[in-house]
């Protein structure tokens, strides 16, 4: 039978080296999945048209990009290396530093924060695609005055338009300002050799708010930080 749509897909960071393919034959949708140089699992699922089988294997597809997934041939996988940066890390709405975070009416996601370093303080609007990709870094330094700094935080969000504040899942990135580097940094650690690997109950890989280090996410990057 003829595929209508054949779509291949890995994932590969600190905790994960697996695949993911998805075909459409017919009305139906075939998916195998694994980890890289296992035996993979096959699952079978029957529509009741072939349009409607693409438009659900489509959604799939958007689904596994949303978390961190790429694209391309499970032959050609790159070789997994150790302390790989994670796809993604999570950042939970809270009311200490995570307390300008969330989606916009479009789809994009932003995290407002305040980064600082021996140089000055600053403001920084960071907008990511749904797909937790950078789009956009808005850094200015802050405001002589606190009400200040509140007037401008509060008119950056009233630019975003519509939003709602809530978790978002966004990739590490890097950019600079100020002749500064700023962004969600991942930190590989020290290199260790297997048995301090084993023996080693500290994290020794981090993606850190940047420059300040005032909030250092960890595995499995579910939202928790130290600062």
């Amino acid at each position: 039978m003829e595929f209508k749509m054949r779509r291949e897909f890995y994932l590969q960071d600190d905790q994960s080296n697996k695949f993911w393919t998805i075909e459409v034959q017919g009305a139906e949708i075939v998916t195998t999945n694994g980890r890289v140089g296992s035996k993979p699992r096959e699952t079978r699922k029957c529509f009741p048209s072939p349009s409607a089988a693409e438009a659900a294997a489509e959604k799939e597809v958007r689904s596994k990009l949303k978390k961190g997934y790429s694209e391309g041939k499970v032959a050609e996988i790159p070789e997994y290396q150790k302390r790989l940066p994670p796809k993604l890390v999570r950042i939970n709405l809270d009311d200490y530093h995570a307390n300008y975070v969330g989606k916009t009416k479009a789809g994009d996601q932003f995290f407002l924060t305040f980064p600082f370093s021996p140089g000055g303080s600053f403001i920084a609007l960071y907008l990511f695609d749904a797909f937790g990709a950078l789009k956009d870094a808005r850094i200015h330094r802050a405001k002589p005055t606190e009400s200040e700094d509140q007037a401008f935080v509060q008119s950056l969000l009233d630019d975003l338009g519509e939003h709602r504040f809530g978790n978002i899942r966004v990739a590490p990135f890097a950019v600079e300002a100020f002749g500064i580097q700023f962004g969600l940094i991942f930190d590989p650690g020290d290199e260790l050799d297997d048995e301090d690997e084993k023996d080693e109950d500290e994290v020794s890989v981090w993606v850190t708010v940047e420059p300040g280090n005032y909030m250092a996410f960890y595995p499995p990057w579910d939202g928790e930080y130290d600062t």
